[in-house]
């Protein structure tokens, strides 16, 4: 049934959802970047240019901090279920005897 017997045994993980958040914190993170950046050639008078001239600084390090928790998060999860998965050991599919190292 198998190719090679020492191949181990496909284990399904299941999906962590902090690498999620990661990837939305991320994702505005450049978009407050970038529209920061937009700023200093736009309307100075516009109410999106004054409130990011205000608060964009703030902004940017709330989702700094934001994408460095779910990192961090997510990070710890992933290490966790590894241990898990490592520490139980691996199941021979029915009808095969168990392979002895």
């Amino acid at each position: 049934m198998h190719d090679n017997p020492n191949a181990p045994l496909h284990v399904s993980t299941p999906v962590n959802p902090f690498w999620k958040a990661v990837i939305v914190t991320s994702f505005l993170f450049v978009a407050t970047t970038l529209a920061i950046v937009a700023t200093q050639f736009g309307d100075r008078q516009s109410p999106v240019n004054i409130f990011l001239r205000q608060h964009g600084a703030l902004l940017a390090a709330v989702e700094v901090g934001a994408v460095l928790v779910s990192g961090v998060l997510a990070m710890a999860l992933d290490q966790r279920q590894t241990r898990q998965l490592s520490q139980t050991p691996p199941q021979s599919p029915p009808g095969e005897p168990p392979h002895v190292g």
